[in-house]
This record gives structure tokens, sequence and C-alpha cells, in this order.
């Protein structure tokens, strides 16, 4: 690697960077060779052209800002080039059998069916399981159609099971790898939030039509778990049933559909918070860069405190949220800011984590005694 980045000094550098650049100075750090560089046209457009000189000739390029000027970058460059990983399809797709058999059982158990002593009935629970597939289906694939359409190194969505009684949803969710760092901001903002937003477009209008086909009746008098309440579900049940619920001893009686799109909601708003590699933590890093590892801690503190003092649900979150790293990796480009467009956008986000915070999630309610 050594004699590959002394090859870079001459006549690389200045191939690589012929007009394009203006170069200043040079620093060889044994594992990486850094330049500071002034471009002669905007950051997005001058790394474009740098990335893809540099990847044909081997090399793989980061850019950052110079703290000492406003008018100058620096520039890494590492030896060799990420290789295209092939999609794993079979893996992608056994995932996910397996995740709709574990929804399934736990919408079964959910309509009423014991799916252990009756598994030929599993097909009870696939209202439930239709539903909160769809709206996590969706979610991730508003990540991977718009990661695919603005180049971005995505892999397919590998959904989690988690059958019960691990679970009363069926699934963890899924995840999609990322199999380099994003190219700039933009994109990281773009992809981001791409499936929260696709995901909404379901889980609303599923939600709304659930309540629509629920009840309305006395809460039990054995004990039961109440789903939690925001903003936005509390006006949805308003809009429905004309009435805030629960109210008087009253409350919805969630079908199958419903309490699927709940729980689509509740996903959702947890993607939002601004950690880490959650959706909310790469629209943070897109619109704060490395400062934005303070909202992190901020948002994990937040959760352990309503974890404490409200439902400890939140303990469970905020401890995901620590152990999947609240700092997030910077993109390629990490010099190009966002533009007053996709901070409407993240404005936008924002405004939705808000609507959708739930600070009781699941609280138990204990029976009426007498």
């Amino acid at each position: 690697m050594a004699n590959n980045l002394d090859a870079m000094t001459s006549p690389d550098i200045d191939t690589i960077c012929l007009g394009i650049c203006t170069v200043h100075w040079t620093r060889n750090d044994t594992t990486q060779y850094i330049i500071n560089v002034t471009p002669k046209s905007t950051s997005h457009e001058f790394f474009g052209q740098l990335q893809e000189r540099s990847r044909a000739a081997g090399y793989t390029t980061w850019m950052r800002s110079d703290p000492r000027t406003k008018t100058s970058v620096e520039v890494i460059f590492v030896a060799g080039v990420p290789p295209v990983a092939a999609t794993r399809w079979v893996v992608a797709g056994s995932l996910l059998l397996a995740t709709i058999i574990s929804c399934l059982a736990c919408g079964a158990l959910y309509h009423g069916t014991d799916v252990f002593a009756h598994p030929t009935r599993i097909l009870d629970g696939w209202p439930f399981a239709a539903t909160l597939l769809g709206i996590l289906a969706t979610h991730e694939m508003g990540h991977y159609i718009v990661g695919r359409w603005r180049g971005a190194p995505v892999s397919l969505p590998y959904f989690i099971p988690l059958p019960p009684p691990l679970s009363f949803t069926g699934t963890l969710g899924a995840v999609i790898v990322q199999r380099e760092p994003m190219r700039d901001r933009r994109m990281l903002l773009d992809v981001g939030l791409a499936g929260p937003f696709a995901g909404l477009l379901v889980a609303v209008p599923l939600l709304i039509y659930g309540l629509m086909h629920s009840t309305v009746g006395p809460v039990p008098t054995t004990g039961y778990i109440q789903e939690g309440n925001s903003a936005f579900y509390i006006l949805a049940k308003l809009v429905v049933f004309g009435t805030m619920l629960p109210h008087n001893g009253m409350d919805v009686q969630l079908n199958d559909v419903a309490f699927a799109a709940w729980i689509g909601l509740l996903v959702t708003m947890f993607n939002l918070l601004p950690i880490g590699q959650l959706d909310g933590g790469h629209a943070a890093y897109a619109l704060f860069g490395p400062k934005s590892v303070y909202l992190a801690y901020g948002a994990i503190a937040f959760c352990l405190l309503l974890g404490i003092f409200v439902d400890n649900t939140w303990l469970v979150w905020g401890m995901i949220a620590t152990l999947s790293n609240p700092r997030h990796p910077a993109p390629f480009d990490d010099v190009t800011t966002v533009g007053w467009r996709r901070m409407v956008l993240a404005a936008i986000a924002l405004i939705v984590l808000l609507f959708l915070l739930t600070p009781a999630p699941m609280q138990p309610v204990p029976g009426v005694i007498g």
C-alpha cells in the first residue's frame, strides 16, 4: 500500500486534479494521502468529478472542510475501491418468509386463536400480518428505491423475525446494509427520510380504516395492556369516533388492522429519533454534520428519562440506540450542504416525530378487584 501511495504524488494527483481544482499542498500519512485544494466549481460538482477520476485510478476519496479557511477543502485518498457486493436474494427472501410466518402467528394470537394448539389456523393472523408487513415493507422499499435511484450503496431489506412468545409483533423490523458511506449529505437525507415518509403513506390510511372497523366499549375489568396515545393517534380517534378516548371507562377495541397500524406508527416514531443509524440520525447528520452527536446523546438521555419516569419501554429503546453507536459515520463528501428544500423536508420530519411521539407506548393496567 505504501508504494501505491508514493505513486500518487506524481503524476496521479496532477492527473486527477487537472482542471477541477488548485492544489495547495500534499501530505503522505502512510495509510492515506491528503491534499488541500480549492475547487474550481461547487463542492458538489467538484467531488463528483474527483470521485470518478479517483476510482478509475484505484482510490477511494473523502472530502472534508478545512477549518482554517472557507475557500479550500481537504481531500483524503485511500488505496483501493470498495467491491461491488452481490445481491443476496436467497438470504433476503428466507428472512422475509420467516418474518411472514412469525407475524402471522402473532396476528393469530391477537385475533384470539391459540396458534400453538391449532397451528393450521395460523392464517387467522393475516389481517395483522399484512398490515404490519405492508407498512414495514413500504418503509424499507422507500429507502431502497430512492437509494438505488440516487446511486446509494444499499442492499435489499433484510427482515428480522421474532416469533411469539418472544414478541407480540412477530418482527424487529428490517435493516438495509450500507456497503460503503453515502456520497454526500444530500443523499444521506434523501435516503434516510424516504423510508418514514413512504411508510406513513400506508400506515395512516390503514389506521383510519382499522379504527372505522373497530368498536368502542367498556375497558376490560381484568388486567390489560393500554396502547399509548400520541397526538396523531388522539386526533385520529377523535375524527373517527367524535370523542376523546379513553374516556369515562370507554375505549376503542382495536381490530387486527388498527393494532398493526398503531405498531407501524410507533416504529416510525422510533426511527425518526435523531440517533446514529436511525432514519432521524441520518437526517440529523445531513443537517449538522459531526455536531449531530450532541443531538443523539440528548435523544438517548430523553429515552432514559422517559424510561425511568413514564414507561420502561423507552429504556429498551435507549439501550438499543446506545449499542447501535450514536455517532454517525461521515459521507464521502462531508462538505456539500443540503440546501433549503431538504431543510424543509427535515422540518416536516421533525413535526411528524412530535405528532407521533408516544410517551407511554405500552402501559399495563391492573384489573378491578371486588
